[in-house]
């Protein structure tokens, strides 16, 4: 039996009976298995984002393990079977300890030269962990004809031979202390590793002798994502533990949202040695249309592996929307006629909804039912959320005048102060105008016959008309009366300061004298 040199597995224990062995937890990983924080909550603007840094802790031994356990049974492996037999109880317990959908089947390989014995199954994949410990047993050292053994091609043939889940961990472990016939079985190293790839198999080589020796062992390891230790046969059983703590864990992530909102990690995954620690930044994204007001949720599933180890291993992340936009207020526009010199009591609609909390009343300036000043007014009016979010709007109250004036010419008095009787044969007339607006519209006498206008006149002006065919004309009289002359008859019309006319009204006059 060659030596060679050995590497001090990375996690090795040493076997001082089935007691003495256990799962270790590297420094890295002191928190149990699963993802950390598995749940947060936030609250974000629409289009805002947030990044969080999550670590998951990954479990010991990889999640739902289906383990094949190999041994090199020629004569000289009886020390490391015996270790193995001995502790092969507590190296199942252990193992579902930590998975508890652990599965396990028993393999063993010889020599070509052995015949049927050179690769056998002892037991098929189980949970049923007596069984699994009557297949360990069954291994017994003997035969090997040279140096070099048959395990090249046991490797070849396991792909086929084990009925692995479909969804499981896929390890095969083998311990032996001689390096292989290349080709073995019908299978070189090569095809051998291609085979194990190709099913997803990691190979777990533990080297009690020379199994090394021409670098077979490092390379289907190494080629399959596995690992290779040294051990002395007392100590194959705790170096087998060691090991399935010591293979890669590939962290993944699954992630599902709410409309509204997105998820993204800085990397796709991380792979880390099983039972330490990896971190990612994860970043949480909110839509610009987000549902203000709502929560939305993402959930991830953090793989190891390509497998769920358990809940503990689904995180949430809760964002609230803040309502951000405010209030839509609408105010009515319009145009009323003024009632009296200082506009119109006017009332108008204004109302306020908002995204989130609905309808609601809006203050408004001035308030509706105000006297409203002629001319136009704005109406402003707001309304605030109950995330506090203030909208305005704005309306128009337009207050006009298009209401004409009243004229009239009742007959007057003389300049005696006396109001001629029997049809006013004089022609002495009022003026009188009024408008509800203009307090003081102005009144105009117009002659029928020649279109000649006489005026602006106030109200309760005293005139003197007389139609005789002469040239239109106007001059005062004593009593403040003004003599107007003209070849038609009169009528008077007012205008107020809006530029509103009322109808024309006759002043009857009489006839001049023949």
């Amino acid at each position: 039996m060659r030596t060679t040199s050995r590497a001090v597995p990375r996690r090795l224990l040493p076997v001082a009976g089935a007691a003495a062995l256990s799962i270790a937890t590297t420094a890295a990983a002191l928190a149990s298995p699963g993802v950390t924080p598995a749940h947060y909550t936030d609250s974000l603007d629409p289009g805002a984002s947030v990044t969080i840094t999550k670590t998951v802790e990954t479990p010991p031994i990889p999640p739902r393990p289906d383990i094949v356990l190999m041994a090199d049974t020629t004569g000289s492996m009886g020390g490391s079977i015996a270790n193995v037999r001995t502790n092969a109880s507590a190296i199942l317990s252990q193992i579902q300890s930590a998975q508890p959908t652990a599965q396990f089947a028993v393999a063993e390989y010889k020599d070509e030269s052995d015949g049927a014995a050179v690769y056998q199954v002892d037991q098929q994949l189980t949970g049923n962990a007596a069984d699994v410990v009557t297949g360990i047993n069954a291994w017994s050292a003997s035969g090997g004809g040279d140096t070099p053994e048959a395990w090249i091609g046991a490797l070849g043939r396991v792909p086929s031979t084990i009925s692995f889940r479909p969804d499981g961990t896929r390890v095969l472990v083998m311990f032996g202390d001689a390096p292989s016939h290349d080709p073995s079985l019908g299978f070189t190293l090569g095809s051998a590793t291609s085979g194990l790839q190709a099913a997803g198999i990691r190979v777990i080589a533990i080297d009690v002798g020379d199994l090394d020796h021409d670098g077979q062992a490092t390379h289907v390891t190494s080629q399959t994502g596995g690992t290779l230790a040294a051990a002395d046969p007392s100590e194959v059983a705790s170096t087998i533990l060691s090991e399935l703590q010591n293979l890669p864990a590939v962290v993944t992530h699954d992630t599902t949202c709410d409309p509204g909102a997105s998820l993204s990690f800085d990397q796709a995954s991380r792979t880390v040695v099983s039972g330490d620690s990896t971190t990612f930044q994860e970043t949480v994204t909110l839509a610009g249309d987000a549902p203000q007001g709502g929560t939305v949720t993402c959930t991830t599933r953090f793989l190891v592996n390509g497998e769920l180890p358990g809940p503990e291993f689904v995180q949430t992340v809760e964002i609230a929307v803040n309502d951000v936009t405010p209030p839509v207020v609408t105010v009515e526009s319009k145009t009323v006629e003024a009632t009296g010199p200082d506009g119109a009591t006017t009332t108008y609609d204004a109302s306020a909804v908002d995204n989130v909390d609905g309808p609601l009343t809006p203050d408004c300036t001035p308030p509706s039912g105000s006297l409203f000043a002629l001319g136009s007014t704005t109406v402003t009016c707001a309304a605030t959320d109950a995330a506090g979010n203030t909208g305005t709007g704005t309306g128009t109250i337009t207050v006009v005048d298009t209401t004409a004036p009243t004229a009239a010419c009742p007959e007057g008095p003389n300049p005696g102060g006396h109001v001629p009787g029997s049809h006013n044969p004089d022609g002495f007339f009022e003026l009188t105008s009024s408008d509800a607006v203009d307090a003081d519209p102005q009144v105009y006498v117009r002659d029928t016959g020649s279109g000649t206008v006489f005026g602006p006149y106030a109200d309760g002006q005293r005139i003197k008309y007389t139609e005789n065919g002469a040239t239109p004309s106007v001059k005062p009289m004593p009593g403040g009366i003004l003599h107007i002359t003209g070849t038609g008859d009169a009528e008077v019309y007012a205008t107020d300061f809006s530029g509103n006319q009322s109808a024309p009204t006759p002043c009857l006059v009489p006839a001049p004298p023949k």
